[in-house]
C-alpha cells in the first residue's frame, strides 16, 4: 500500500488519532503565529518501546491549507540546510525541538528531521537515525511511512 500517494489527502485526522496509536506526546506548542494551523505537538511513536522516534506532528483544517499555509514552515525546518536558529526561524515556538546535538553530542547542533510529509490534513515532521547503535531505518520517509500506516484510514 503507498499511503502517500494522495488517495488519502480527505482524511481529517486529530491529535487523539495519533494517541490511538501509541503517539506520547511531549509537547503541546502555540500555533497562534502558525499561520491556519489547528495545533502542532512534539512526541515519539515506534513500534516497541526500543523503537521510538521523535516526530512533529501540526495540524490543520484541510490537506488543501496545510499544503499552502504550511507547507512553507515544514520545508524551513527539515532537512540538511534547515533552519534551526530561533533568530532566523519564521515560526520560533518550540525550535530547540528541531534540533540535535549531532553524532556522538558532538557540540555542533543538527537538525532532527530530515524530511517531511503532508498526509491528510496533518504535517508530520520526519526524523531519521544517524547513529549505528540505534536501529531502525535511517530514511525518514520510512520512518513516517511506518507510523501514518497504523492510522485509520479511508480512501476517497
Amino acid at each position: 500500500m503507498n499511503i502517500f500517494d494522495g488517495t488519502y489527502d480527505v482524511n481529517k485526522f486529530s491529535i487523539e488519532s495519533f494517541e490511538n496509536i501509541g503517539f506520547k506526546i511531549y509537547k503541546s506548542y502555540d500555533v497562534s503565529n502558525l499561520v491556519d494551523a489547528e495545533g502542532a505537538y512534539y512526541g515519539f511513536w515506534g513500534d516497541s518501546e526500543f523503537d521510538k522516534r521523535e516526530y512533529e506532528l501540526r495540524f490543520y483544517a484541510t490537506n488543501k491549507i496545510a499544503i499552502s499555509s504550511g507547507e512553507i514552515f515544514a520545508e524551513e525546518v527539515t532537512g540538511e540546510n534547515a533552519i534551526i536558529k530561533k533568530s532566523d526561524s519564521s515560526w520560533k515556538e518550540g525550535i530547540k525541538d528541531r534540533r540535535t546535538a549531532g553524532v556522538f553530542g558532538n557540540s555542533k547542533n543538527a537538525p532532527r528531521y530530515m524530511d517531511y510529509v503532508i498526509f491528510g490534513n496533518v504535517i508530520v515532521l520526519c526524523s531519521s537515525e544517524k547513529s549505528s547503535a540505534v536501529s531502525g531505518a535511517s530514511d525518514p520517509i520510512e520512518n513516517c511511512r511506518k507510523m501514518l500506516s497504523k492510522l485509520d484510514i479511508v480512501s476517497d
